[in-house]
């Protein structure tokens, strides 16, 4: 019922700027922050309706454009209209994944799904125990965040081999995680995962080895570094570039 076009990247929100009006009472592209959003239309105020959000899933500045599918067409061609000239160029699924792992997004089914506790997921902001707010399983959440049993770590492997989500990791013949996400970054020249470890094998600095074939005959290096493992401070996400 809604197609949505993505534009990330350093120039996004002046590309959007540039092509979509915004209503006088709601914010501008400019003004959106973090996760909010807003109302525009194509043009000017009698132009295509959309909705964009300032989200994303690769780590940069960016946002999401919302629309009709019927009118999906009209908003991908003039976003590549005013963007193509200054170096814009399309993003297919396999990209936007290394994107995400380089920037330490977590991915539902991957990172995350309904038998994986969120602390442990690494997604624990997504629950509400700053506040009163009580709901049906809160003391168990509050037990497991003062005392996970697993941390979401990343790693940095060996070689240019990229194991694959649901690999075994190992310290000699005990396995102590699983490989949760892995890519091979162009950027950091080098092969880079997620995972999920037992915590007393979390810290940074830690050896590890990723366990394939019966998780015996085949073992691929690895050792526990800090996440993200490309800026790791947000920066390019909160639009400065420098």
């Amino acid at each position: 019922q809604l197609c949505n076009v993505a534009l990330q990247g350093r120039l996004s929100r002046a590309i959007l700027s540039d092509i979509f009006w915004t209503p006088p009472a709601q914010p501008t592209v400019a003004e959106l922050g973090w996760f909010r959003f807003t109302i525009a239309r194509l043009g000017g105020y009698d132009g295509t309706p959309v909705v964009i959000s300032r989200t994303g899933y690769t780590g940069e500045l960016g946002y999401e454009v919302f629309c009709h599918p019927g009118d999906a067409t009209t908003v991908f061609d003039a976003i590549w209209e005013k963007g193509h000239p200054q170096g814009l160029q399309p993003l297919g699924l396999a990209a936007l994944d290394i994107l995400r792992i380089e920037s330490g997004l977590a991915f539902a089914g991957h990172e995350f799904d309904d038998q994986t506790d969120p602390f442990e997921a690494g997604i624990g902001f997504t629950v509400p125990l700053k506040n009163d707010v009580q709901f049906i399983g809160r003391p168990a959440l509050e037990r497991r965040k003062a005392a996970p049993q697993k941390r979401l770590v990343g790693l940095e492997l060996e070689g240019s081999e990229v194991p694959a989500h649901g690999d075994c990791l190992r310290l000699g013949r005990v396995q102590v995680g699983v490989i949760t996400s892995a890519t091979r970054s162009p950027i950091l020249g080098r092969t880079i995962a997620l995972a999920r470890v037992f915590a007393d094998h979390a810290a940074p600095g830690t050896a590890l080895e990723v366990g394939q074939l019966d998780g015996h005959q085949k073992r691929l290096k690895a050792v526990v570094v800090p996440f993200p493992h490309f800026d790791p401070t947000k920066a390019r996400a909160k639009g400065d570039y420098d």
